[in-house]
């Protein structure tokens, strides 16, 4: 990032002069270097944009058309279910959630009865709940929605950089990432990717630094998907950590996560008072870890670890109250302990440790001395 706002700190695009040259050359380095990790073959087809939610509005408000029937998960995040809902009242669609109504598991049965009696042209999945930690089958499921010529989204925003991800080889139709998650980018870059761009419509227009001829966004790609200035610094930086991603492995990356994740479910199993959601097999599940204890608060749980013990969490509904309803959490939500690609043992020990004072010994005392 620091060498290309110092070195180069032109605007990407295919210039008279060289650094803009250059700037274009990072920019599509990067495009090759996500779209390995996404398991994306053809690298044109990866879009960047500012972020994952944007990604998902973008292949939402430009594929979904008046009147289609979309099914979508019970693991949402609010970047899919609030366009659903923009989208209902707009353009008339219909949203239904399917799924196993205590898991949030989907299965091809629950496809195919969904669509057995009448069409569905879109299934909103996300691929690991960020709430439970739960992943879902993607490739069984993507080939019960394409049976019934109905096409699916896949938000990894919680699976990109530590589970392996085959977009070509599941048939995705389309793909959202977040660049800041675990991919480890900094904060403003994620984007998508499009299996066959002529079912996209651009809701976005502007300039693109090509064929600026013409009114009309281009058909090449991946212009016709990213009019003005991006955040090329910051694109910069999400290929510097996917390359190190890719050289330690996502392998490697889940086998680390797998490990910790089973040591926590199993300390929070032993410990009275605390419970957990989602499926207690690490192998079924990211390193997403939601949780509450007895008689305590989400938040009163939240401020005592952050100001105790100096351990971040997130708590609430998590932006996902279609996730917390069918865990029975609503409306105080949980509390997330999510793991990095950073994170240590021994900062799990001290999590572990925590949440057992709080729960075990005096949780009105522990927590009060805040």
């Amino acid at each position: 990032m620091e060498h290309f706002i110092a070195d180069i700190g032109s605007n990407p695009s295919y210039s008279l002069h060289k650094r803009a040259r250059i700037g274009d050359d990072v920019i599509e380095q990067v495009r090759t270097d996500v779209a390995d990790l996404l398991g994306v073959g053809n690298q044109s087809h990866v879009v960047f944009t500012l972020n994952a939610t944007e990604a998902l509005n973008r292949i939402l408000w430009g594929y979904v058309d008046r009147d289609f029937r979309v099914l979508a998960s019970n693991f949402e995040h609010a970047s899919v279910t609030r366009p659903l809902a923009f989208l209902n009242k707009r353009r008339g669609i219909r949203v239904e959630r399917i799924g196993d109504p205590e898991t949030g598991m989907i299965s091809p049965d629950h496809i195919h009865e969904a669509c057995e009696s009448k069409p569905a042209q879109l299934l909103a999945l996300t691929h690991a709940s960020n709430v439970t930690g739960t992943i879902q089958p993607v490739p069984d499921i993507v080939e019960a929605a394409h049976e019934h010529d109905c096409a699916v989204m896949l938000d990894t925003a919680q699976t990109a950089g530590v589970l392996p991800i085959k977009a070509d080889k599941w048939n995705l139709d389309f793909l959202a990432f977040s660049g800041h998650k675990h991919l480890l980018g900094p904060m403003g870059v994620g984007g998508f990717y499009v299996r066959n761009p002529d079912k996209l419509f651009p809701v976005v227009s502007g300039s693109t630094g090509y064929f600026d001829d013409c009114d009309d966004m281009p058909s090449t790609m991946p212009h016709r998907f990213e009019p003005g200035t991006p955040n090329a610094p910051g694109l910069a930086g999400l290929g510097a950590s996917c390359r190190a991603l890719s050289e330690k492995g996502i392998t490697n990356i889940r086998k680390e996560h797998q490990g910790l994740t089973r040591k926590i479910i199993k300390a929070f199993k032993e410990t009275p008072g605390v419970k957990i959601y989602g499926l207690t097999d690490a192998r079924k599940r990211v390193g997403v870890i939601g949780f509450n204890i007895n008689g305590l608060h989400p938040s009163e749980i939240g401020t005592c670890l952050d100001q105790k013990f100096d351990i971040m969490v997130r708590t609430g509904v998590c932006s996902c109250h279609w996730a917390n309803e069918i865990n029975g959490t609503m409306p105080d939500g949980i509390v997330r302990a999510s793991l990095g690609y950073f994170t240590k043992e021994e900062e799990v020990d001290l999590l572990i440790e925590a949440v057992s004072m709080i729960a075990e010994e005096l949780p009105e005392t522990v927590c009060n001395e805040v």
